[in-house]
């Protein structure tokens, strides 16, 4: 009995830990150039970094602009690079993205809302 109570406790955890961590969704996202499905991980108000330029958008324009940019960008390839916790427990994930105009250099920066993770800053800067 002890052994099984382990085991749903261990399973019960993974689970919670797996619902709340996005990195797979949105590196996926992002070796697709999707931006709907990035977008679907964002705060209501987003902080994005594009071809240079730092804004505010909400979700919506967020996705438009990324949307824009994969167009122009069709992506070949994602993969993250380095991830770490702040003392807040807020999340960034560092990864080099390849498209067919060039290499960048993403970092998305997440925040716990309620339960789960979501995307509260995004950067897309050209690779050096």
């Amino acid at each position: 009995m002890k052994f099984l109570i382990s085991i749903l406790l261990v399973f019960a955890a993974t689970t919670g830990f797996a619902q709340n961590d996005i990195t797979g969704e949105v590196a996926g996202a992002l070796k697709r150039g999707d931006a709907a499905a990035i977008a679907a991980q964002m705060m209501p108000q987003v902080e994005l970094t594009l071809n240079g330029q730092d804004n505010n958008f909400t979700k919506a324009d967020a996705q438009k602009a990324l949307a824009a940019f994969f167009k122009d960008h069709p992506v070949t390839g994602f993969s993250i690079k380095h991830q770490g916790t702040s003392k807040l427990d807020d999340q960034y994930r560092i990864g080099d993205m390849t498209t067919q105009k060039g290499s960048f250099r993403v970092t998305f920066f997440m925040k716990k809302t309620g339960t789960t993770m979501q995307i509260r800053q995004l950067k897309i800067e050209v690779a050096e």
